[in-house]
């Protein structure tokens, strides 16, 4: 059971696996569908899992064996909560420090562990969607959670498996799989500040084919002037297995958004208008139960237009990726993954027009000399034609030594590549080229436990991090107006992690987050803004009636620091701190219809995550959901 459970179910395809797994997640949340739901191939067994994880090592393992610390965030859990966009669902796990940028459609940023935001890699359907060319932050700050089959949250340096901006860490995302008898949804929501929005959703599948669709809109005016938002998004997954061992399947989705820019508060306000388009082709081949390839060509774009009278900014980035992984099974023990990674990039912006390649091989490997010990390691080379090359490698261990207990530890390194813009200039900007621009570089180690109490009714989690980052990209002026990115910088930062999550009976829940973060700049001694020292965020529901659901969330940010660019020149001063509640509840008229409510921000907390920019006061949203 330790090893890949991919070598588990020897030649029974990944489509099946997953949809089984699917199954039982379902069954998990709902206290539905049986996993007999799924049928079972003559001669595999089905394994009823507590959890498996896919990023840690790129292919499917066992989470109670897993050295890394990983979080896995499903959607159907995250909807008994009415959680509805990303990255709320990403701000309540340990280590992620979600920034906003004022209300709905705004940009939000990722601080994982501390590291910076462009230091946090994005991996949708398999492939990288951004680099520090290609931002990830209008993506998040306007996606919903529709078309999401999972999430998983893999922190600390990352780069030996995933390549450039995996300093912090990696968030991966999988579209919906389909599979089983058609199924699917349609939802309406209105709410506070004319909010306005509708979903549908559609999967199913025969026994060699799978697909699936989902499809939403949402319009709102926020609470500020001239900051409406208008936001719509779409995905399609399609499986083929022409026999057991083959699989050929490929993925589509799309992001666009038009939202009214106020600014910070004083600023004169402009247009944003963010497009994102990602899609992927792939073919896997199971050569035995030893042998598993993989093939993945995927194609991204993002299209940013700025607007802000006289003056528009555009950014157009468009990407072509190819990745070739390999994962052999020698022995029962034993489990080696092998690739190649290639990446064109085409970049376009203020005058500036240029390309870019990456070349990339990686290999890891796991291996279990009793069941209970874990040992994983491997290496990576990264060759940009831009910016030279990268040498990155992790090691991990952990140890069971009984049911319910794991002890672990991790220490890799990472590395970021500079932008186009960055190491080549841009002249409309001020900014000028710097030919000796280097990789930034990252070294970090953890150590913690995980922990079952009374059974599985209580489950601990506590982790140690340090991080240490160097060559940092800073800017530096060079004349009045005029400046260029250097590699000048150093940080470290450190902290705790402690989740706790109970389910003492069938009626009540609860999780709980909290992180404490030390990130200081080591050149100056500041630490580092928009980092909150304590960041704490929890829930409770409660399972009234098996129709009727209640709950009550909450979040804190304490201790933050932010530069007030109000004011010339501008201070590093101590921010207010914050807490925000929410309040949901849903019932189920019928087996396919459910009413839902919830309260956003129920305190009428008044605050910012960033300085100048507002978020929004209480709000009330309903909805209504009917599932075929």
């Amino acid at each position: 059971m330790y090893n890949s459970l991919l070598s588990r179910v020897s030649g029974w395809s990944f489509t099946a696996f997953a949809c089984a797994a699917a199954t039982l997640s379902v069954a998990r949340a709902q206290t539905a569908a049986p996993a007999e739901a799924f049928p079972v191939p003559t001669g595999h067994e089905l394994v009823r899992l507590d959890g498996f994880v896919v990023s840690a090592s790129r292919t499917p393992q066992d989470l109670k064996y897993t050295p890394s610390a990983v979080s896995v965030l499903l959607p159907t859990e995250l909807a008994l909560s009415q959680i509805t966009d990303l990255h709320t669902a990403l701000s309540a796990e340990p280590g992620v420090i979600v920034v906003n940028t004022g209300a709905k459609g705004g940009q939000s940023s990722v601080f994982l562990r501390g590291a910076d935001s462009h230091q946090t890699l994005f991996v949708v359907d398999g492939v990288r969607m951004n680099d520090k060319s290609a931002g990830y932050q209008n993506f998040l700050g306007q996606s919903g959670l529709g078309g999401i089959d999972r999430m998983e949250v893999l922190r600390g340096p990352q780069s030996t498996l995933y390549g450039s901006s995996a300093m912090g860490g990696v968030i991966t995302i999988s579209t919906t799989r389909g599979c089983g008898a058609p199924t699917g949804s349609v939802s309406a929501e209105a709410g506070s500040f004319n909010t306005v929005g509708g979903a549908a959703s559609v999967q199913g599948g025969t026994k060699t084919l799978g697909y699936s669709g989902y499809i939403s809109r949402e319009v709102t005016d926020n609470d500020r002037p001239s900051n409406n938002s208008k936001v719509m998004s779409f995905s399609t997954r399609v499986e083929y297995t022409p026999t057991e061992n083959t699989l050929l399947g490929g993925t589509f989705r799309g992001q666009d958004g038009d939202t009214q820019d106020p600014g910070a508060i004083g600023n004169t306000s402009g247009t944003v208008e963010a497009k994102n388009w990602l899609g992927t082709a792939y073919g896997q081949i199971h050569f035995g139960p030893e042998i598993i390839s993989r093939l993945t060509a995927g194609w991204h774009q993002r299209d940013y237009t700025y607007t802000k009278a006289p003056s528009v900014s555009k950014i157009l980035n468009t990407r072509n990726i190819l990745d070739w992984q390999n994962v052999w099974s020698p022995a029962s023990e034993a489990e080696i993954i092998a690739g190649a990674n290639y990446e064109g990039s085409h970049y376009v912006t203020g005058g500036l027009r240029t390309n870019d390649t990456v070349k990339a091989g990686f290999f890891s490997a796991t291996y279990h000399p009793v069941e209970a010990l874990t040992l994983t390691g491997g290496g990576r080379y990264d060759d940009y034609r831009s910016a030279g090359s990268a040498t990155t490698w992790r090691t991990g261990i952990s140890w069971v030594p009984a049911k319910g207990s794991k002890l672990r530890a991790t220490y890799g390194t990472g590395f970021g590549a500079p932008s186009l813009t960055d190491r080549y200039g841009v002249l409309a900007w001020g900014q000028m080229a710097n030919p000796s621009l280097r990789p930034e570089k990252s070294r970090g180690w953890d150590v913690g436990f995980d922990q079952e109490i009374f059974g599985k009714a209580l489950k601990v989690g506590v982790t140690y991090f340090h991080n240490r980052f160097t060559d940092l990209f800073q800017w530096q002026a060079t004349g009045l107006f005029v400046g260029m990115t250097s590699n000048v910088g150093r940080a470290t930062t450190q902290g705790v992690e402690l989740e706790l999550n109970s389910k003492v009976n069938d009626f009540v829940s609860t999780r709980l987050a909290y992180t404490y973060l030390d990130a200081t700049d080591d050149l100056t001694g500041n630490r580092l803004q928009r980092r909150p020292r304590h960041t704490v965020d929890g829930e409770v529901r409660f399972q009234a009636t098996a129709a009727w659901i209640v709950g009550t969330g909450v979040h804190v940010a304490a201790d933050r620091e932010n530069v007030n660019y109000a004011v010339y020149p501008s201070p590093q001063i101590d921010v207010e701190d914050y807490t925000t509640a929410r309040v949901f509840t849903s019932y189920e008229l019928t087996k396919n219809l459910r009413l839902k409510a919830r309260v956003e921000n129920a305190l009428d907390e008044s605050y910012a995550d960033v300085l100048g920019y507002p978020a929004l006061p209480r709000a009330v949203y309903g909805s209504v959901e009917w599932k075929f």
